[in-house]
């Protein structure tokens, strides 16, 4: 067994009748004994060093993981699309584990296409949940609502381990739209609601709502937030969203405490508890944790706050007739005009093979009136030749923005 296991014992322990896991779809709750006893139950039905989670946020998907954690193998959470051939596939091109103690493997996004393991320890799972509870202050009476997908990097850290931890209650939710969410807000109480920008977004534009009485934290990662969406948030419940910026490789790395960076607009908070952030010489951002060491692509400055601040990502750089321009300090200075909820900014060629900036603004301003506020503060060279202007950006099933469609639907303006 791993020591995830083990830890997980010693929480239901605490309180074996204590409700840990609630299916928000059926209305069954699974007390800290119940999902024991189908851990161990399912336990006896798995082998081998990887074993597959393929599920909708569920007490099966946690009590599989737990299942896992007691035969000592690891868990590979897997996207609930992928057909069956390819989670073997999948599977099968991890190879042989390394180490005993590797206890899960996060998948993401290759830049070849396919996919990039990335294998945690138990240690590691541990470390990035101990820094996320004691930095947010996640309490083992809290109520969790699970949106974000249980088996992502974020929904291990904010989800899974504050339950392993200390029996914090998670609202398992598998599909909803934004007006059912906050129903589920207010029939189980929740107080804690980890969730990404798109959500965000579509809450603060509902009409006819107010603020749930339970609901005392909110979290953005996965994306960019904006300072509109954040302000259009705080306005409709009166509370202040808190920034989170965390990768894959690292677990957590950054946590805005207070709400203030997000509501403005400024950063991603300071450094979690436990964990170590430098920016280097080139500016990318650099993480040493027990949760996971990394460079990252991502480029960030300190502000004079001592937060974070995203620049943008390693590479991107525009020549401009003979002039340097990163994208980055176009999408900052978008993201700063009033109306905008987001923006995606990048270089792209024309056919002679010259550089131009190319813009996705998600808004119901005109480009004219975006172009007269930019000018207030960028020379006439730094705006995009090309605009993509709508009120609803393509995004993917999971929230982000759909680059790969917003590439193709940008093209050069003559």
């Amino acid at each position: 067994m791993t020591s995830l296991w083990a830890l997980w014992q010693a929480a239901a322990a605490r309180d074996a009748e204590k409700i840990v896991v609630i299916d928000a779809d059926t209305g069954r709750a699974w007390t800290a004994a119940q999902l024991t006893s189908e851990a161990e139950h399912l336990a006896t039905m798995f082998r081998g060093p990887y074993v597959p989670i393929c599920q909708p946020n569920s007490a099966l998907w946690l009590a599989t993981f737990l299942a896992i954690q007691k035969i000592g193998a690891a868990a590979v959470p897997l996207d609930i699309s992928l057909p069956p051939e390819s989670q073997r596939e999948t599977v099968y091109r991890l190879g042989a584990r390394p180490k005993p103690s590797i206890c899960c493997v996060k998948l993401t996004s290759g830049t070849t296409g396919g996919f990039k393991s990335i294998l945690c320890s138990a240690n590691n799972l541990q470390a990035d949940g101990e820094h996320i509870l004691r930095t947010m202050g996640i309490l083992r009476d809290d109520r969790n609502l699970a949106v974000i997908p249980l088996g992502h990097s974020y929904g291990l850290g904010n989800l899974v381990m504050p339950l392993l931890l200390q029996g914090t209650t998670v609202i398992c939710a598998q599909a909803f739209v934004p007006r059912q969410i906050l129903r589920l807000i207010d029939e189980y109480k929740v107080t804690v609601l980890p969730t990404v920008p798109a959500i965000l977004r579509a809450l603060a534009q509902l009409e006819g709502t107010t603020k749930p009485s339970t609901l005392r934290l909110v979290i953005s990662a996965g994306a960019v937030l904006s300072a509109e969406v954040a302000q259009q948030f705080h306005h409709r419940y009166g509370i202040k969203i808190h920034n989170f910026y965390g990768s894959s490789e690292t677990g957590g790395i950054c946590y805005d405490r207070t709400g203030t960076a997000t509501l403005k607009g400024r950063s991603v908070g300071k450094p979690l508890a436990g964990v170590k952030v430098q920016i280097r010489r080139d500016g990318r951002v650099a993480v040493n944790s027990p949760a996971g060491k990394a460079t990252l692509p991502d480029q960030g400055k300190w502000n004079r706050f001592g937060e974070l601040s995203l620049l943008g990502r390693v590479g991107e750089v525009a020549n401009v007739g003979g002039k340097k321009v990163v994208p980055a300090e176009l999408e900052a200075a978008l993201r700063k005009l009033p109306g905008i909820t987001d923006v995606w900014v990048t270089v792209m060629n024309d056919k002679r093979g010259n550089d131009y900036l190319a813009a996705a603004v998600e808004t119901k301003r005109t480009r004219t009136e975006i172009e007269q506020e930019l000018l207030k503060t960028l020379p006439a060279w730094k705006l995009p030749k090309a605009w993509l202007i709508a009120p609803a950006l393509f995004r993917s099933d999971r929230g982000k923005l759909h680059t790969t469609e917003l590439r193709a639907r940008l093209s050069v303006v003559t």
